[in-house]
């Protein structure tokens, strides 16, 4: 039997569910195979930020949210480079403060459902027998049901998310192995786990060891996602004694995991899993995700490129001209791909300390976000953030929006009797420009007239409604709190002239303090007007007790 839809999806992990949902919102016909079933166990279940606007745009957010994953704040490398102990944090980005550890059989079953929910053909145990081609056009697919019945469909836009099988790819005799990613991945789950104490309770775990690497990432309920990475692996290796030694070898993983920790699955295995694909799209063809290329894990990037490419793919089958948007999508894929495998192998030398890691990602991202420091930079790029199409519009609007408002609240001392539809708390920190350089805050004249305008610069802490899909600092159940530092690039980590340990040591600590504050005080999701009816004197009291060196100059729109 032969039929044809206008979108045929190829594979439905989250690549696969992600492209056909979002095919699905724009009225287009899809039809999705899955030669297996949900759930299934996947690796892959450290998640990074740069998938929460593609979420959003699914219209998977909420379930994800709702689905008790362990949330993810960044991730703490032991041994990793000379520098002993070395941390990132999601919040560092100026974006998303957190992302999640999931199940990936849950998390895929979310997604996979979303799919269906909006009006895709779903269809388990459909497998792919053969690809139909003339030429570079590919003509139809033929695949069999779960009942054993042949089919040929014809679509307009073949979208392969088949995974590593990469049907497409290697049918066409595209897959390219990566050269010294030759690399093997066992993991396991563990219960009874103890991991990092607080702050790093909620952080991925990365363990260099001598010719291998380990992962560590919580779960719920005091379980563990462990993985073993070996590199250059000549012979495979496998089996459960095996991984139960390199586990047990690693006094470091032994201190995160805790004296209670005991493995509770079995052993999974996966090899030879780096490789690239090119091109990634050609007229009627698209290929996303691992269907793609596959890059080494050591960065929890897959889920993410994954979703991305997908997100871009959906949005590149409604270009009126073909031919162009298969090879903008291409092109737009190859170079966050590169993008992405250049850090990975940069990650791997481990002489180095965790600044030259940061400013590597610094040089990476020099065209995209030049201003932004070195670890900031690091943030953003290891988070999912840089060339995010799916951010790139909220992003800018939302920090446009919050600029606008700080500007026109500063400006206008009468928003002191506005309603609670957002506050805005503003302090004044020491400053140092460079030699002869003009600067200009937000707040005029205003201050103390015996200290140079050169020497003070302005923070404003914005505490508004939350938009779960628009970037912030950090987020309470209702709010969402934003930093606005104009004269320090609203990074008020980093000065003009580069990094400032000391600037950073400072302020740090307070913005913390000020997020735990009213997370503590919003725990019930009370909403702006509630919290200040109840709490504003609390917050009044922060703003008395601020160290030496930080002054408070007013709290408006209350």
């Amino acid at each position: 039997m032969t039929d044809h839809v206008d979108v045929l999806v190829l594979g439905g992990g989250p690549a696969g569910s992600t492209v056909a949902t979002l095919a699905a919102k724009t009225g287009a016909r899809v039809r999705l195979l899955e030669a297996s079933r949900h759930p299934r166990p996947h690796v892959g279940e450290s998640l990074l930020p740069g998938i929460t606007p593609i979420l959003a745009d699914m219209g998977a957010l909420a379930a994800v949210q709702r689905a008790g994953f362990s949330l993810k704040t960044g991730s703490t490398h032991l041994r990793w480079g000379v520098t002993p102990r070395w941390d990132l944090w999601f919040a560092d980005s100026d974006a998303y403060e957190t992302s999640w550890f999931v199940e990936r059989e849950r998390f895929d079953a979310i997604l996979f459902d979303c799919a269906t929910a909006s009006g895709v053909e779903t269809l388990t145990h459909a497998a792919v027998r053969s690809l139909q081609w003339q030429g570079d056009t590919l003509q139809s697919v033929t695949w069999r049901d779960a009942g054993g019945a042949i089919h040929e469909t014809t679509a307009t836009h073949v979208v392969d998310a088949s995974g590593a099988a990469a049907l497409v790819a290697r049918d066409r005799g595209w897959v390219e192995p990566i050269a010294g990613m030759a690399h093997q991945a066992l993991w396991a789950h563990f219960e009874h786990v103890e991991h990092l104490p607080a702050p790093r309770a909620h952080q991925a775990v990365f363990i260099a060891e001598a010719g291998h690497w380990i992962w560590c990432f919580p779960l719920a309920d005091g379980r563990a996602s462990v993985g073993v990475v070996e590199l250059a692996v000549d012979t495979p290796k496998g089996g459960s004694a095996h991984f139960d030694a390199l586990v047990s070898a690693s006094s470091a993983l032994r201190r995160v995991l805790g004296s209670a920790a005991m493995r509770c699955s079995g052993v999974r295995r996966e090899r030879d899993f780096s490789y690239r694909v090119r091109p990634a799209g050609l007229p009627g063809v698209r290929l996303v995700g691992d269907a793609a290329g596959f890059i080494d894990p050591v960065l929890s990037t897959g889920v993410f490129l994954a979703m991305h490419a997908a997100w871009d793919a959906a949005h590149s089958l409604t270009e009126p001209d073909e031919i162009s948007a298969a090879s903008g999508y291409a092109k737009r894929h190859a170079r966050q791909f590169d993008d992405l495998l250049r850090m990975v192998c940069f990650y791997y030398q481990q002489g180095l300390t965790a600044d030259d890691y940061f400013w590597e990602s610094k040089r990476i991202v020099i065209d995209s976000a030049g201003a932004l420091s070195p670890r900031r930079a690091f943030a953003v790029l290891t988070s999912g953030l840089i060339d995010n199409l799916a951010m790139q519009r909220p992003a800018q609007s939302a920090r446009q929006r919050r600029a606008a408002e700080t500007q026109e609240t500063v400006e206008s001392l009468a928003v002191a009797s506005a309603p609670t539809e957002f506050f805005c708390v503003h302090l004044r920190v020491p400053f140092s420009a460079r030699p002869g350089q003009v600067v200009h805050d937000l707040d005029g004249d205003r201050g103390d007239p015996a200290v140079p305008r050169t020497d003070r610069a302005s923070i404003y802490i914005v505490v508004e409604p939350d938009d779960p899909v628009a970037p912030c600092f950090a987020r309470t159940p209702s709010l969402s709190i934003d930093v606005v530092a104009p004269r320090l690039g609203n990074d008020p980590g980093h000065g003009p002239n580069g990094r400032d340990p000391g600037r950073e040591q400072h302020l740090a600590p307070t913005l913390r303090s000020f997020v735990a504050l009213l997370r503590r005080l919003d725990a019930a999701g009370l909403g702006i007007a509630a919290l200040w009816r109840d709490h504003g004197h609390e917050i009044d009291r922060w703003t008395a007790a601020l160290p030496l060196g930080i002054a408070h100059v007013r709290t408006f729109g209350r």
